[in-house]
Order: structure tokens, then C-alpha cells, then sequence
């Protein structure tokens, strides 16, 4: 009896239609939200951790740096454990985790416990995102990725965008762990929904071997690369003999990746499916959607040190800055996932990716002379220009795959996204504090604030040069 009941509830996902998807649907989309909202509610909170625990930028950066690098170690074992087990009982044990990380956090008596706590919610947040598009993926037809993905879209931004303003206001009005509390009732709710409504899909047919060798080479690769970046002397680039010391231990950095590369491109069963970019759609939206999570992060990481220490301003702006500018991302992004069912992602990436890149222009220009109410204006445009360029590409991309790889393909997006803003983090706050000490000396009060002014240009810059990947993408799906 039990066994039979057990097997009903290994539904196929073409058999869900009606109460059952939507149930479904409401249950990921809750998860993401707990994830999302921990995620950018702790932004805020980034120079209270810095006061609190008496640390510099570059310890501080690694409240997201750790929740980056864990996530990435998520989603190398996400499509893994999605072919080798139920979806079910993989996604409880990531909310579960998530949860014990919260725990972590509530009780971090020092910095280093608060790493470890955004470590494990990293590590979580790194599984359930892969898993919950690749279900969503094989639950709708393709008629409806566009519009399942811009709802998406919306209830994570939203998460996002009250994510700093709630937390700016619990910091403020209560402490810093209330940060870590919040989240634990919703978390709980999720782990009732998910054993109540989620059917096992995603139990494998055929056995899959783990790729040891790919998983451990990978893992050794970037702690041995995050070690070596938190070492790096915040005036490394002020020095010839430290330049070419740099360039030497990146470059082997470089080489030992590409090995790596081609090491994963012959396996069979590969712990990345690297050779996913062979497919140019894919490629070229992957593309977008790094560059336009390095101005989100960045954005993320300076712009409450900006608002709290450069202008002398209360947490509660920054999330209100923060809030405003996800809010028009998420509405830009319900109308674009509808025009891309229908017209394809190519002119509406373009627009986006001009108006992010503008924005980061905008940005340093005005850091001359910093107002608050035009910073909500310039971080409104991007949250306009992000809504038009990274959701509509990036489902181009997914649609691009076979439905039993999008999984994989999620993934393999998430961890190119999340690898490449790390590094790019951890350099910003190198630069940001050797460049800031570096103008301080001279006697420029303003010596952040230029900066940050100089790594917005950097990434206006990057971001102008993806409009070539969606020249790439189709017109039409």
C-alpha cells in the first residue's frame, strides 16, 4: 500500500496541468523569494557588519562573496542530484540547510560565523535554483516560458527589492541578526509545501556517475583563486614588480581553468555540460546575463557603502533606492516576457543592455556631486534597462535547450554568472580600498567616492560590449 502510494505520487510532468502546476508553481516561487529576499536583504547591512565586527571593504565584500562562491558549489551538484534522485527530497534538504544557515547567523558572535552562516544559504540557494526553472521548464509548454519565466522574474525582484528595504529598517530599528530571523517562518512554510504539494519528478531512468574528478579539480580551482584574491595588497596595480606578479599568477589561474574546460568537454557524463555553448542562442545569452549580474552585484556591494559612508546617509535610503529601482525591474519585466513569446529577445536585449550601460554612466557622473533623488532616478533606469536584458535573454537561452537539459543548463548559467562576479567583486574591493587610500593620500576628500566612480565606467564599458551577443539572438522564438 505504501509502495503504491509512493509510486502515485512519481507524477509525470506532463500530468500536471490545472490546481496541481499552480500549486506547484506557487511553492517555487515562495522558495525563491526566501532565497532572493535573505540574498539582498543583508546588502544594507554590509557597513554595520563592517562596524560591528570592526572588519575593512575587503572582509565585508565577503557577506557576498561566500554566499556567491557556496552557491556555486550548489549548482555544481545540482544537475547531479536532479538526474540521480526525486526533486522532492532535494529540494527539502536545500530549504532545511537554508534554514540552518539562518540559525548560524541568529548566534554569529564574529565575522568569520557570519560567512560560514552565508555559506550555507549559498550552498542551498545553489541547489534550488537550477532545479525549481528546470521544473518549471518541463510543467509548461514552450508557448508559455516567456510568461512562466517573467512571473518568475517579478515575485524574485520583488523579494529583492523590499529585501533592502525591510532589511535597512531591521538593522536600524532592531539588530543585525534579525536579518538571519526573518527569514526562518517563511523558510519553515516552504518545507510544508514542498512535502504537501511538489510530486517526485526528476527521479532518473538511467543511472548517472558523479564526476569526481570535475567536482573536486573545480572546487580546489576556486578556493585556491579566492584565497589568492584575499591576499591580493589593496595597492597591487601601484607597483611595476606586483603588476607582472599579478598578471603571472592569473594568467596560470587562466590556463589551469581552460584544462579544466577541456577536461569536461570528453566526459560522458560531465559535472558541467560545458559543450551546452556550442549552442550559439545559449552562448550569447549567457553572455548577457553575467555582464548584467556585475552591475547588479557591484551595484549591491557599493552602493550602500555610497549612500552610508561616502554621502552620510541612513541604511533606510539605500533600501529605498534599492527597492524603487527592482520594483521597475520586475514590471519591465512582466511586459518583456510577454513581447518575447511573441517578437523574440534581440531589440528588447539591445534596449536593455543600453539603458543598464547608460545608467553606469550615469552613475559616475553623478558621484561629482551625489543627491539622493538622483540616484533613485539613474538606479531606477538601470532597474528598467536589467528588466529588458537579463530575463528575456536568458529564456531565449533556456528555450534554446532540450527540456531535459535545461537543468543542466540553469545551472551552468548560475555558476558563469556567480564565478565571474566573484572574482569581479573581490577585485572592486581591492581597487576600491587601494585606490580610495591611494587618493586619500593626495588629499582628495572624495577619494571612495572616485573610486567607485572609476569601476562604474569599467563596467559601462563591458556592458556597451554584449550588445554584439544579442545581436546574436533570434527575432523571434
Amino acid at each position: 500500500m505504501v509502495a503504491s502510494l509512493d509510486s502515485s505520487k512519481k507524477l509525470s510532468s506532463e500530468k500536471l496541468t490545472g490546481k496541481p502546476r499552480r500549486q506547484v508553481l506557487l511553492t517555487l516561487l515562495l522558495g525563491g523569494t526566501v532565497i532572493s529576499f535573505s540574498n539582498s536583504a543583508l546588502n544594507p547591512a554590509i557597513p554595520v557588519f563592517m562596524s560591528v565586527f570592526d572588519v575593512d571593504i575587503v572582509m565585508g565584500g565577503w557577506v557576498l562573496n561566500a554566499y556567491v562562491l557556496s552557491m556555486s558549489v550548489g549548482l555544481m551538484l545540482s544537475g547531479y542530484l536532479h538526474k540521480k534522485f526525486a526533486f522532492r527530497p532535494v529540494y527539502l534538504t536545500a530549504i532545511i540547510g537554508f534554514m540552518l544557515g539562518s540559525v548560524i547567523g541568529m548566534c554569529a558572535t564574529s565575522m568569520t560565523m557570519v560567512i560560514i552562516a552565508r555559506a550555507i544559504q549559498g550552498l542551498s540557494g545553489g541547489l534550488t535554483i537550477p532545479i525549481s526553472i528546470g521544473m518549471l521548464y518541463q510543467i509548461y509548454p514552450q508557448h508559455r516560458h516567456g510568461r512562466v519565466m517573467a512571473l518568475w522574474g517579478i515575485v524574485i525582484m520583488m523579494s529583492l527589492a523590499f529585501g533592502p528595504l525591510v532589511g535597512a529598517y531591521l538593522v536600524e530599528q532592531f539588530t543585525w541578526w534579525t536579518l538571519f530571523a526573518v527569514t526562518l517562518p517563511l523558510s519553515a512554510a516552504v518545507t510544508l509545501m514542498v512535502w504537501r504539494f511538489l510530486p517526485n519528478i526528476g527521479s532518473p531512468k538511467v543511472d548517472k556517475t558523479f564526476d569526481v574528478k570535475g567536482f573536486v579539480s573545480l572546487l580546489v580551482w576556486l578556493l585556491a583563486l579566492m584565497t589568492w584574491l584575499s591576499t591580493l595588497k589593496t595597492d597591487f596595480y601601484s607597483n611595476l614588480m606586483s603588476v607582472i606578479e599579478t598578471s603571472l599568477i592569473a594568467a596560470i589561474f587562466l590556463i589551469s581553468f581552460m584544462v579544466w574546460w577541456a577536461y569536461e568537454r570528453h566526459q560522458s557524463q560531465p559535472l558541467f555540460n560545458v559543450r551546452l555553448f556550442s549552442n550559439t542562442v545559449y552562448l550569447h545569452s549567457t553572455i548577457i546575463s553575467v555582464t548584467q549580474t556585475l552591475g547588479l552585484m557591484v551595484g549591491l556591494l557599493l552602493l550602500p557603502i555610497l549612500v552610508q559612508e561616502v554621502m552620510g546617509k541612513s541604511a533606510l535610503w539605500t533600501g529605498v533606492i534599492l527597492m524603487t529601482a527592482t520594483l521597475l525591474s520586475s514590471i519591465t519585466t512582466h511586459f518583456a516576457g510577454k513581447r518575447v513569446d511573441k517578437y523574440g529577445a534581440r531589440d528588447i536585449g539591445i534596449l536593455g543592455i543600453v539603458l543598464s550601460a547608460s545608467s553606469m554612466l550615469l552613475l559616475a557622473w553623478c558621484l561629482y556631486q551625489p543627491r539622493l533623488w538622483l540616484l533613485i532616478v539613474i538606479m531606477s533606469l538601470q532597474g528598467v534597462g536589467v528588466g529588458m536584458a537579463y530575463l528575456p535573454t536568458t529564456t531565449v537561452g533556456f528555450s534554446s535547450l532540450a527540456k531535459e537539459v535545461v537543468t543542466e543548463g540553469a545551472a551552468l548559467n548560475n555558476i558563469s554568472r556567480r564565478i565571474v562576479s566573484t572574482i569581479f567583486i573581490t577585485l572592486v574591493t581591492v581597487y576600491v580600498a587601494g585606490r580610495g587610500a591611494q587618493l586619500l593620500a593626495t588629499g582628495n576628500r572624495q577619494s571612495v567616492g572616485m573610486a567607485i566612480q572609476e569601476i562604474f565606467v569599467v563596467l559601462a564599458v563591458i556592458l556597451f560590449l554584449t550588445i554584439f551577443s544579442a545581436r546574436r539572438l533570434p527575432k523571434a522564438v
